[in-house]
């Protein structure tokens, strides 16, 4: 069912008389996640201790709505634990895009405008937490179309003011209008057809803590080394707590990114852990991992890159040591033809085999009966193209 409505908007003093808006039965859901925290002091001898960035996010429920060209929205947070960095504006509402704000990639083209950071206009509490400042604003000048997946809209930086985890107290997100709980009324998501969608939020009755106690995982090691076979991604830990899993995520640009493997996590631990996982695509690629709670929050490592050029050819054989047959196995990416050369100890051929490789695995046996027990050779001689692997005969 749909309803007509004029609306007037207050954001932070400033009243916006909108067009006739209609109400859809459609909702959407955001939430503030994907907290950060660095201890480094920002302002040196000055009052802050830290920083901590967190990142709003936003989805359809149930199917996609296309068309969004407007979003009013904010968060609130503590004064007496989080400050804005120098140089971000407070106590105004014609700021464009503040400096401590950055939309993400998905929303290029928007902007985020009339915005104040420190409206002293809110005092209201979750239930556990008491909340005495607001930022809001408007988000237009683009379109988007919102899936069922969480999308990033912005991402914010804040420096912290405690000492104690959770050094930049708490933030959360009131639902727009219509949406439960917490409701704003100056909240709302909006399409080009002025059809409006109530919005829930999903950080409201659970804040989000901005500190040292948002990492359930202490990552201790995060790299990437190169195999024949693609890019081996490690990573370590010095601890856990309620840790889900980790999702390793590949970008060739550093922007988009694509989910490589799931990879089960300890749950609790004390002590280190090490993981591995292959990438079996290599070449230039950017690598991250998500690291998602039983509770569904979830943060992310730093990026790390990586260049590993997968060999377009490679052989493997068995059994080893080798008695009477060896089987050699090549896994190759084009087809190509060869010979495959025994070689003994002093460097003799004493087996020679012509092969025409295909696209994909290719097998083949060597007859070892008549040969001495030793150390051989067996390599591929066709240009550009290294195959080479030493093994020992038994008798």
């Amino acid at each position: 069912m749909k309803k007509c409505l004029h609306k007037i908007i207050l954001i932070t003093g400033v009243i916006i008389l909108s067009a006739s808006l209609t109400t859809n039965a459609q909702t959407c859901e955001w939430r503030l996640a994907n907290s950060t925290y660095s201890s480094v002091d920002p302002d040196g001898a000055g009052p802050a201790t830290g920083s901590v960035t967190f990142t709003l996010q936003i989805r359809a429920v149930g199917a996609s709505i296309p068309n969004i060209t407007g979003i009013s929205t904010g968060w609130s947070w503590q004064s007496a634990n989080a400050m804005l960095p120098t140089g971000s504006p407070c106590g105004t509402n014609s700021v464009t895009q503040p400096a401590n704000i950055t939309m993400s990639a998905a929303f290029a083209g928007f902007t985020y405008n009339n915005v104040d950071e420190c409206s002293g206009s809110v005092n209201f509490s979750n239930g556990t937490q008491t909340f005495d400042r607001r930022s809001s604003g408007t988000i237009d000048g683009g379109t988007i179309t919102l899936t069922t997946t969480f999308t990033d809209i912005f991402t914010v930086t804040l420096w912290t003011l405690g000492t104690a985890p959770p050094e930049g107290g708490y933030v959360v997100i009131n639902s727009g209008d219509m949406g439960s709980p917490g409701v704003f009324s100056t909240y709302a998501v909006s399409d080009a057809a002025a059809n409006e969608f109530a919005v829930n939020s999903l950080t409201f009755t659970n804040a989000l803590p901005l500190g040292s106690s948002i990492l359930p995982v202490l990552f201790t090691k995060f790299d990437a080394g190169c195999t024949n076979n693609g890019a081996m991604v490690s990573w370590s830990t010095g601890s856990e707590f309620n840790s889900n899993y980790f999702e390793l995520q590949r970008s060739t640009n550093g922007n988009s990114w694509t989910s490589v493997a799931t990879v089960k996590a300890a749950g609790n631990s004390s002590t280190t852990r090490t993981y591995q996982q292959l990438d079996p695509s290599g070449g230039t690629a950017y690598y991250r991992i998500k690291q998602v709670d039983l509770d569904g929050h979830s943060v992310y490592t730093s990026i790390i890159r990586t260049n590993c050029a997968r060999k377009a050819v490679d052989m493997v054989i068995y059994p080893v040591p080798a008695r009477d047959i060896l089987n050699v196995v090549i896994q190759s990416d084009k087809a190509l033809k060869t010979q495959l050369l025994l070689v003994d100890g002093v460097g003799k051929i004493v087996r020679r085999m012509e092969v025409a490789l295909s696209n994909g695995s290719n097998t083949y046996l060597f007859n070892l009966k008549g040969l001495a027990s030793g150390e051989y050779l067996i390599r591929g001689n066709a240009p550009g193209v290294e195959l080479s692997k030493t093994f020992n005969i038994v008798r």
